[in-house]
């Protein structure tokens, strides 16, 4: 068979309009040596590179958002810069500056600032007993801070008192409510300061961050209209746009501490205020409350006063249905030592199928949940943002604050390591967790791509970040496994994990659905939630240890 005839390349002229459309001159255009095969090849590989790094970049992005919001929750972030050794934070449209190391040396300036050094020199000239709360607080952080501080304008860690958890505590609210637009009304700067209306006025702007944090907007209402009575704010989710009026009361402090919190007199007041929206009370205990006991004995007469309050008639009408959150803060009542949490028990008030209420199934408990779903982002968020940011930008604490801080370990970074066969090299962490208190990777040699695991330990601060941010420690997002404490969460856990299933799949998996009544019509969420739920009860009939099916 005779050799096929050899067949050049068709020739292009320089000043030919060039074969790509772009209707430059091909000397202009194509011709260019970037455009020879070895540089196409070249830039090919930079792009993947390109490609690779966008892709780790986002990742880490992803991650520190996610750990952000985790210290501060979803309203405005911190928005702060370091320049020259100035730290420089603003506060809505305000810029404030100073030499502040960490979150807590800004929030004790910022209080000071917002509430007059004029008022607060003028009460430190008291005699202390006689000194508002605020600045008899404040004198035992300043005694703290003396015996714990090491050389001036370095850093130092103190146990967190009940003084020191209290007073910023409330200058963390301010900044929050100034931070995300509102005007930190006259009146209410003047109540703080008032040392009979403190209390309330405090407990208000708890109520205030608690919303910000949940991912809420709050319109103030205008508290020199004597014409009517209102409740403090408008709270909006944002996700939603759901409108809520809120209400805060606070038990007044008694000289001896000793009389109990008029739980029905304050929830008859709140219910009595003019409401356009569904009604959010907040009913704080202010109670010194030392034993997990002493706490559930006092929470459970005060749910037990709201249910049996259900009968209550305001004017000739029956009492409006409402949401209502009970609290007790114990910082302010163990100045000298740690505190009891927080704590919090969310009720529905003529409400049956909210927090507090049985329910016939997991998935009619689930049903309820959506039905009231900022309620229950709201409280989620109570639960998971109690401390304080320590630091300006979601960095973690043992990156900041630790004097020659091991180099952290993030996937995707190298790091020079013993190989499987103790030979030295520069090796990339693909994967890690935590377990025993130390470190445990999947590392991979790029040069052979061989894989291995090995064990790192991990310091003290360390292991305090990860235990608050275990998803995020190692620099990007892996959701770490989480304690099923209640039929609800392993509910949920297997919803997740079918959640993007197809139905038929579903049908294929698990056959013995296919003879559910009403299989044919349901929807794929209404079918991952059938299995899930026949999953957990198989569980829990297996022994697995669940808490009642109650909301929290």
């Amino acid at each position: 068979m005779a050799n096929a005839p050899f067949r050049g390349a068709p020739k292009i002229g320089r000043n030919d309009p060039c074969f790509c459309g772009s209707g430059r001159k091909f000397k202009h255009c194509h011709a260019g040596p970037q455009h020879a095969l070895p540089a196409l090849l070249t830039r090919d590989r930079i792009e993947k590179e390109i490609i690779e790094q966008g892709r780790r970049h986002f990742e880490k992005h992803k991650a520190d958002e996610i750990q952000r919001q985790k210290q501060q929750g979803v309203g405005r972030p911190i928005v702060s810069i370091e320049y020259k050794g100035y730290r420089f934070v603003a506060v809505g449209s305000q810029l404030h500056y100073g030499k502040w190391q960490s979150f807590f040396d800004f929030l004790t300036e910022y209080i000071k600032q917002t509430l007059g050094s004029e008022w607060g020199n003028a009460e430190i000239a008291k005699p202390i007993l006689q000194r508002h709360p605020l600045l008899q607080w404040y004198d035992k952080l300043c005694r703290q801070q003396a015996a714990h501080a090491k050389e001036p304008g370095t850093l130092f860690s103190m146990p967190m008192t009940g003084a020191a958890s209290a007073y910023h505590r409330l200058a963390y609210n301010l900044y929050l409510i100034a931070h995300n637009g509102k005007n930190i009304q006259t009146r209410l700067i003047a109540r703080l300061k008032n040392k009979d209306n403190f209390q309330g006025a405090f407990f208000e702007t708890q109520v205030a961050a608690w919303l910000i944090k949940a991912g809420f907007e709050l319109e103030f209402e205008d508290e020199s209209d004597r014409k009517a009575t209102h409740c403090e704010f408008t709270a909006i989710y944002t996700a939603t746009g759901e409108e809520y009026s809120v209400e805060a009361k606070s038990r007044e402090t008694e000289s001896n501490n000793s009389s109990r919190p008029k739980v029905g007199r304050k929830l008859f007041e709140a219910l009595q205020k003019k409401a356009n929206h569904k009604r959010l009370i907040f009913l704080d205990l202010n109670k010194p409350l030392h034993t997990q006991a002493a706490a559930e004995t006092a929470f459970n007469r005060a749910e037990r006063i709201v249910r049996q309050s259900e009968g209550l008639s305001i004017g000739s009408q029956p009492a409006p249905a409402a949401y209502v959150c009970i609290t007790n803060m114990n910082d302010q009542y163990s100045l000298d030592s740690s505190a009891l949490a927080t704590m919090i028990s969310f009720r529905g008030y003529k409400m049956h199928d909210f927090i507090g209420n049985d329910f016939p199934s997991l998935r009619d408990a689930a049903r309820a949940r959506e039905r009231h779903w900022p309620m229950f982002q709201l409280l989620k968020s109570m639960e998971e943002h109690r401390d304080i940011p320590q630091t300006f930008g979601g960095e973690l604490p043992s990156e900041i604050f630790v004097p020659n801080p091991r180099p952290r370990l993030k996937v995707g970074h190298l790091y020079s390591v013993a190989g499987p066969d103790g030979v030295q090299v520069n090796a990339e962490l693909m994967q890690a967790t935590v377990s025993d208190d130390k470190a445990h990777c999947i590392l991979r040699d790029p040069a052979t791509n061989r894989s291995w695991i090995g064990t790192f330990e991990m310091t003290p601060d360390e292991l305090a970040d990860y235990a608050k941010q275990p998803d995020t420690f190692f620099g990007v997002y892996r959701q770490q496994a989480k304690k099923l404490e209640t039929a609800m969460d392993m509910f949920d856990f297997f919803v997740e994990g079918y959640k993007s299933t197809p139905k038929e799949r579903l049908l294929e998996l698990f056959p013995g659905c296919a003879g559910h009544d009403d299989v044919d019509t349901m929807s794929q969420k209404d079918l991952v939630e059938l299995i899930a739920e026949r999953f957990t009860m198989n569980e829990v009939a297996k022994g697995f240890a669940v808490k009642p099916l109650r909301k929290r």
